[in-house]
């Protein structure tokens, strides 16, 4: 399988991934070192594995979701929550738009109903289904990897493995109507600390892609020791995910996105998570914040106020209860920095702040 991840909107990070060893692009299907049981470096899983649920959308219902899915552990649970604001907020006109604006681009990504906004009920996106998939423990080729991961680190070895092809196909609706996913992961074990983008000890790195998207997740060594730890759900200590809706399957054909596809200009959504004690490229503590940029060369008008931004940033920081500016909105006419340059908007159109509804949420999936 040959993913579409090599895609413009983030060159400089997938170049980090790339000097990594944890390539989603061009991906071959020969391997190297010894096998998949083992701390091997550069194993990969030749055969497509395939994988049927009898519905792909993540509910309320885990009795009954797809590989018992918990949609409390999906990707943006807790900062749909937080980013909600007040009632009684200084900026509510403003903040009302900002979150209206985040709502709005992001449901066709991750596939939450944006007028259930923030308590959703449903979700329905390759990355919440293959961490679920991934935690389990009942998809061999994923477990595999797992396990070998859970070798390297014993051993203090580098090592990575890859499953490049992964087919999940929903069997409820007819023939014509079903969806079938192709989703790949790749796990790379680094005992040296990674520099860059983000200054992190030694760790386990995971890039899950889908042909439009990628997340790239490290955890701690911490996560794979232990009893039972290529099991159950791990909480990570730092992700990044990229959404490109220069994809026809990320988009609402009646959109204006449609429009900026056409025209080499569409929008991308990243979405950013640092967790525990991680700092950003300038070394800046990023504990306990959550980041949703969007970013287009078509700029948008919705703001009152401000005209052609190009890049709408919205910063949530976890744990400042009754603040006022606990959420942090920037505007810029210019695009949004890549993934791993600048970590703030230099010099943004405008800035403004506000208090979040539920102001107790905290910043975790486990």
């Amino acid at each position: 399988m040959k993913t579409r991840l090599c895609f413009r909107a983030y060159p400089a990070f997938l170049a980090t991934l790339l000097a990594s060893g944890l390539t989603g692009c061009e991906l071959d299907s020969g391997s190297s070192g010894g096998g998949p049981g083992s701390c091997t470096d550069g194993f990969t899983f030749e055969d497509p594995s395939e994988e049927q649920y009898s519905s792909l959308t993540i509910d309320r219902d885990q009795a009954t979701n797809p590989a018992q899915a918990d949609l409390e552990k999906t990707l943006f649970r807790q900062f749909t929550q937080i980013t909600k604001p007040a009632g009684t907020t200084a900026n509510k006109e403003s903040a009302t738009q900002a979150y209206d604006f985040f709502s709005r681009k992001t449901e066709g990504f991750i596939g939450f109903n944006q007028s259930e906004l923030p308590e959703y009920n449903s979700v329905r996106n390759g990355f919440d289904l293959l961490e679920a998939m991934i935690a389990s423990g009942d998809v061999a080729p994923l477990q595999t990897a797992r396990d070998a991961m859970v070798n390297c680190v014993r051993e203090d070895a580098p090592g990575s493995i890859r499953v490049n092809t992964l087919k999940v196909t929903e069997t409820e609706p007819s023939q014509k109507d079903r969806d079938t996913w192709e989703l790949g992961v790749n796990y790379a074990h680094n005992p040296e600390p990674l520099t860059d983008p983000t200054p992190f000890g030694p760790n386990v790195a995971r890039v899950a892609f889908t042909p439009e998207s990628f997340v790239f997740t490290l955890y701690p060594n911490e996560a794979f020791e232990g009893v039972g730890p290529s099991s159950g759900f791990k909480q990570p200590s730092k992700l990044i995910a990229g959404f490109n809706a220069d994809f026809e399957e990320t988009i609402n054909e009646q959109e204006s996105d449609e429009e900026e596809s056409e025209a080499g200009n569409a929008a991308s959504v990243i979405f950013e998570s640092f967790l525990d004690n991680t700092q950003d490229d300038r070394r800046k503590d990023r504990s306990k914040t959550d980041r949703w940029s969007w970013s287009s060369e078509q700029a948008t008008d919705v703001f009152t106020g401000v005209a052609n931004a190009r890049c709408v940033r919205i910063t949530a920081y976890y744990g400042r209860d009754n603040a006022d500016d606990q959420v942090k909105v920037e505007l810029d006419s210019k695009t949004c920095p890549g993934i791993s340059s600048a970590s703030d908007l230099e010099n943004p159109d405008h800035t403004f702040s506000y208090s979040s509804a539920k102001t107790s949420i905290p910043q975790v999936r486990d």
